[in-house]
């Protein structure tokens, strides 16, 4: 058996969590033994009820309150000591610091979920930005084995740094939806959307990097009756922005419904400054959605896989040119041909069944080259 060892933060709703427990949900534990180790106490969103089903052990360092980095060092250290896997995989910067220290016999595994940069900048400001981009990029070069959560993160490394990095791009296990006109009709009423307007949905963190008060806007200047935009999520500039609420700017806030907003609405939308590659965005390609995409590597890696045209590249800075494509992917978009595009392009790339079978190749790479 080869032993696996997850390290995290926490088990919060987020895109790197969500991740992790699409690689484990679908391992062959013939093969492996998993385990997770978390680090900081359970936020209100963890999805800890959803990881204790799977088979496998949860260990929580600091279930209760928070410890300095030098208690849960000695915590890591022994709780790893314990188990004693082939390999750890960690999925934070936080995990990827403790991890760096740990003895090099258990080789080292990140999933580097964003290319450093602009993202640090916004959360940490100034030069404690600049010091997490230093840390990020120097405890990512002592790895065994880092991995790009998509094909334009990988790339960055190569175009910045000239690292030559593996990419798994991220999956989703939601399932494809069979388009059902009644289902979607019922959800419209249970969330009170107009029967007439075709929403577009913004799934994200309500903060600068995501360019939600951009799209608020973009939609004030379109002001047409007959088009409407879904803002779900929470963060710093939510308040501010629902003020701006009415029949066509619904802001709902944080919900554990996604799939069913989606479903819901008829377009997707992305004004995002950075993303390493976005879970609702592939969600919504499950629902068939077609979309407006900010102008960022990512975005432009999963349109690149379009056969058809499916959606359009936006300038997030620029609002007359987001309003010109609402404008035109509403009025030009051929609806089904471009469902189908997407759909087929999701079910050839993106699922999480797809993005863990590389995971698990690429665990048994490591194990042989280290038992040699």
């Amino acid at each position: 058996m080869i032993k696996v060892c997850f390290l995290v933060s926490s088990l919060a709703n987020e895109g790197p969590v969500n991740v992790m427990y699409n690689i484990i949900k679908y391992m062959d534990l013939s093969i492996f033994d998993v385990s997770v180790i978390t680090l900081i106490p359970e936020k209100t969103t963890s999805r800890i009820e959803s990881f204790q089903q799977l088979p496998i052990a949860i260990h929580q360092l600091a279930k209760q309150e928070f410890l300095n980095p030098l208690q849960l060092f000695l915590r890591l250290k022994e709780k790893v000591r314990e188990i004693d896997p082939h390999m750890l995989h960690a999925h934070c910067p936080r995990s990827l610091y403790l991890m760096c220290f740990l003895p090099k016999r258990y080789k080292r595994i990140y999933t580097i979920h964003i290319y450093p940069g602009l993202q640090q900048q916004i959360l940490y400001g100034g030069w404690k930005g600049d010091l997490v981009v230093l840390l990020n990029n120097y405890f990512t070069r002592r790895t065994d084995l880092p991995i790009g959560c998509a094909e334009s993160v990988s790339a960055l490394y190569k175009q910045h740094k000239n690292w030559d990095i593996m990419s798994i791009p991220n999956g989703s296990s939601l399932p494809v939806w069979s388009r059902n006109e009644e289902r979607k009709k019922q959800l419209r009423e249970k969330y009170r959307l107009c029967e007439h307007v075709g929403y577009f949905i913004f799934v994200g963190r309500f903060s600068k990097e995501k360019n939600p008060d951009i799209l608020v806007e973009a939609f004030k200047k379109l002001n047409d009756p007959s088009i409407g935009l879904i803002m779900l999520g929470d963060g710093p500039m939510w308040e501010p922005l629902k003020r701006e609420e009415s029949e066509r700017l619904r802001f709902p806030g944080f919900t554990t419904e996604v799939y069913d907003y989606l479903i819901a609405s008829d377009y997707y939308i992305s004004a995002s400054e950075v993303e390493g590659l976005a879970n609702t965005l592939l969600e919504s390609m499950t629902i068939g959605l077609p979309f407006l995409l900010s102008d960022i590597p990512s975005h432009k890696e999963v349109m690149s896989k379009m056969g058809r045209i499916a959606g359009y590249i936006i300038n997030q800075h620029d609002v007359d040119d987001i309003v010109d494509k609402i404008k035109h992917l509403t009025c030009s978009i051929k609806r089904n041909e471009a469902e189908a595009e997407i759909k087929k392009v999701f079910l050839e790339h993106y699922t999480a069944e797809r993005m863990s079978s590389q995971y698990q190749v690429a665990y048994q790479d490591l194990y042989r080259k280290n038992i040699k």
